[in-house]
């Protein structure tokens, strides 16, 4: 009877031992960090409603299993932002290094040669402060009042390799050929709207002035010309915003490949710790409230070879069917 006591005391003993070896050693720092990660996330992500947090909690905290110190639940981080699935979100520490990022040059791109009465505008990504947005601008706009010297039977936005940045300066730009007005929206979670709108300029986010130009260009010919929109894999974030400014405007086509697909907008927002989560917290929505967030797709599938020749030969047939019309 005794020897069975003293199995019995040892078999618990073991069995508790498992169980406390097996279950998270987190420290209050580390749990404090997660927490507070978790909180932002569950609270602001634009995929929060598709999600069982219950069951995401339980998978981050058994990844950051005994983390100490903040560092050591970077992983976990990590995990947490690829379980959002929104694919555009990401987590930056503040212990890595982006000095050899920033080194690195930025990579431009060659404008298409198109017949002389084409206008042409590349509209590139834009990352940079308040300054560099004015040379930007600046630089676009002397692009556009040039090629409207040509009264071109219709224009080419091209958004190919725009990967993204800031979308204000690159939209106020557009606004002489895209139109005015509501151009666009974000959606949250929440189904709050808060709408893109242009005028005379300026750039709004519902009410809020949030870009001007120094100058505004009036095209020549056609306050409503014939667009061709040119998009490929690598328009993604703020150039698909550029692309879904177009989407349901009338005398428009797209031409290329499908987008990124991620036409999501993101905030950044700092940790504790002086790190950085840019977060995906609403999703792209057309002038008519066709939703994306997901790859944008054009009218007319293209290889980049044909893709500008396509784009000419409808501006031409366009122009030549209107014309047939009015007469």
């Amino acid at each position: 009877m005794k020897n069975k006591i003293i199995i019995s005391f040892a078999l618990f003993t073991f069995l508790l031992s498992c169980k406390n070896n097996s279950s998270p050693s987190l420290s209050p720092t580390a749990k404090g960090y997660i927490d507070e990660v978790i909180v932002l996330l569950e609270k602001n992500c634009v995929n929060k409603n598709k999600i069982d947090w219950k069951q995401f909690k339980t998978k981050i905290y058994s990844k950051a299993k005994n983390a100490k110190e903040i560092e050591d639940t970077y992983p976990s981080i990590f995990l947490a932002i690829k379980e959002l699935n929104d694919k555009h979100s990401y987590f930056e520490p503040i212990k890595n290094s982006n000095l050899e990022d920033a080194l690195n040059p930025l990579p431009t791109f060659k404008d298409e040669i198109v017949p002389h009465d084409i206008g042409y505008i590349r509209v590139p990504f834009f990352i940079g402060s308040d300054e560099d947005s004015k040379d930007y601008m600046h630089s676009l706009l002397e692009k556009m009042e040039k090629e409207n010297q040509k009264n071109p039977k219709g224009w080419i936005v091209d958004l190919r390799e725009n990967f993204g940045g800031n979308m204000w300066p690159m939209l106020v730009c557009i606004e002489p050929i895209l139109g005015n007005g509501i151009v666009g929206y974000f959606q949250d979670s929440n189904s709050h709207y808060q709408s893109w709108k242009l005028l005379n300029g300026k750039a709004y986010l519902n009410d809020t002035i949030v870009q001007t130009l120094q100058k505004e260009l009036i095209l020549l010919k056609d306050k409503n010309p014939f667009v061709a929109v040119l998009i490929n894999n690598k328009t993604a974030s703020s150039g698909e915003a550029i692309a879904v400014a177009f989407k349901g405007r009338e005398k428009t086509r797209f031409f290329g490949n499908n987008t990124f697909g991620v036409s999501t907008g993101c905030k950044s927002y700092t940790l504790s710790d002086g790190s950085r989560i840019n977060l995906a917290i609403s999703t792209f929505i057309d002038r008519n409230k066709k939703i994306y967030g997901t790859t944008i797709t054009p009218d007319e599938k293209c290889n980049e070879k044909e893709t500008i020749e396509k784009a000419i030969q409808w501006i031409y047939l366009m122009e030549t069917n209107s014309k047939q019309i009015i007469h």
